[in-house]
């Protein structure tokens, strides 16, 4: 059974998360980060940053060169005066599933999660780290539909010892979909269920999110880095993937309809012909992601960051918010 000091210590109470911290963002292309002051829904940026990674140094997830790795973030800290960060877990290296659980206390309902780990990922329950959210619109009979991201306890500590090598101080750990959900979907918006399509530079991620919780989650081959001739190919491939999620959501979904597609992510407004073919064969909306909706207005306050830019800070922006702003990490 996993102690409870070791699973607070990866994925902590909000409570602990009040504490100034970056969002930081570790991906196969680059490390980027965000950090963030005032209250919520009125935050300003007080730093952001990003810079490219060599190319292979991280292959989905997988750190193949520690020391190169650990230079390259002891020399982004110090440029943008980093000390506690929020890090990013690529979906790669996450699991994710959902489960029926009996309305209890959270006690319960997490001892009820982990008795169940074994059924739904590889894993055993002492080599895993959970976590999980109740997902709406679920409530019935006394039951409760809960979506949980497992992750393996070795990666984690793992990149606990890189991270603190390059002098930074893990705060948490959150999946990249969650973080994402958090940022462009935010709390006071209405409680519907959005498709997140997550442009990356050699895949692209595609996200169900139920209200704010993560509800369906894969990655495809379709490389957002696109050159001119090879966009009209990727736009045809990404466009059967979302058709593919689409129908199976209607056959196998919570029966809520997805009402929008939401894209996010480097050079995503390329790929909106996707989202458009998707949204005139259904009948809900598709939108180029307000990466902010979550932290501010931009009508009252005006970032540093252009829009197009700001589509590659996602992650980062969601691992950023405090619990004030929504955070339920």
């Amino acid at each position: 059974m996993l102690a409870s000091s070791t699973f607070f210590k990866i994925f902590p109470p909000p409570r602990f998360l009040l504490m100034p911290h970056a969002g930081l963002d570790i991906s196969d292309d680059a490390i980027t980060c965000i950090s963030y002051a005032g209250p919520a829904h009125h935050k300003r940026i007080t730093a952001y940053g990003s810079v490219e990674l060599p190319k292979g140094l991280i292959d989905g997830g997988d750190v193949k060169d520690e020391k190169d790795l650990i230079s390259c973030l002891a020399a982004f800290a110090k440029e943008h005066s980093l000390t506690y960060v929020k890090v990013s877990i690529p979906e790669e290296k996450a699991y994710l599933f959902s489960t029926d659980v009996a309305s209890a206390p959270f006690d319960e309902i997490e001892q009820n999660i982990e008795f169940k780990l074994e059924e739904n990922v590889p894993l055993s329950a002492t080599d895993a780290l959970f976590y999980f959210d109740l997902i709406p619109y679920t409530v019935k009979s006394g039951s409760l539909r809960a979506s949980v991201s497992v992750v393996p306890q070795s990666y984690i500590e793992r990149y606990i010892s890189i991270i603190r090598s390059a002098g930074l101080i893990p705060a948490a750990f959150e999946v990249v979909p969650k973080s994402i959900a958090r940022a462009v979907t935010p709390p006071h918006s209405a409680p519907e269920t959005k498709l997140i399509v997550h442009v990356m530079n050699n895949k692209t991620g595609l996200y169900i999110v139920s209200g704010s919780v993560i509800d369906f989650a894969s990655t495809v081959a379709v490389a957002g880095a696109s050159d001119a001739q090879a966009l009209p190919e990727a736009i045809a491939t990404l466009t059967k993937e979302i058709d593919r999620v689409h129908s199976y959501w209607t056959s196998h979904g919570n029966g809520e309809p997805i009402k929008e597609v939401i894209l996010v992510g480097r050079n995503a407004p390329a790929f909106e012909p996707a989202c458009e073919h998707v949204k005139n064969e259904a009948t809900f909306g598709a939108k180029v992601a307000d990466v902010w909706s979550s932290a501010f207005n931009i009508d009252r306050y005006l970032p540093p960051i252009s829009k197009e830019a700001s589509l590659g800070y996602a992650v980062a922006a969601g691992l950023a918010l405090d619990p004030s702003a929504g955070d339920c990490a």
